[in-house]
């Protein structure tokens, strides 16, 4: 009587073989670099909202508010009237958003460090935000005028 079956020798090629090939995918997708792309796209997208709630605010009191830091901007946009239901954060500790504006408060720069990618800041020269320590490129959004 034949049994035909692998042998421990093939079973354990055949093991390795594929422990290979997961660990080169694993390298290739690299999942820590797709989890800061991520954040970052939340960022910009909070940029956005907080930046639309500033032309809100601006339709209302023909200027933007003259905050010092986004923690004041927050107090102002989530008060009466309400701009922004809820103040955006940023995904990750040690990041934070700024704001700035001059006077007349008839332009403002919004910030946020991202994780990865490169910096875009759109016209800004004045923001960067509060955690110089965390590494990355900044991106910013101006008014649109």
């Amino acid at each position: 009587m034949n049994k035909k079956s692998f042998t421990l020798i093939e079973l354990l090629i055949v093991v390795g073989l594929i422990g290979i090939l997961a660990g080169l995918t694993i390298a290739i997708i690299n999942p820590d670099n797709i989890a800061k792309r991520g954040r970052d796209a939340n960022r910009k997208k909070d940029l956005s909202l907080i930046s639309t709630a500033l032309e809100q605010y601006y339709a209302d009191n023909n200027k933007y508010p003259d905050s010092a830091t986004i923690a004041d901007l927050g107090t102002l946009l989530l008060g009466s009237p309400k701009y922004i239901n809820q103040m955006p954060t940023d995904p990750a500790t040690g990041y934070s958003y700024c704001y700035s504006s001059a006077t007349p408060f008839q332009t403002y720069n919004i910030c946020a460090r991202l994780e990865a990618g490169t910096a875009e800041l759109n016209g800004a020269t004045t923001c960067a935000p509060a955690n110089q320590s965390a590494t990355g490129a900044d991106y910013c959004l101006t008014n649109p005028f």
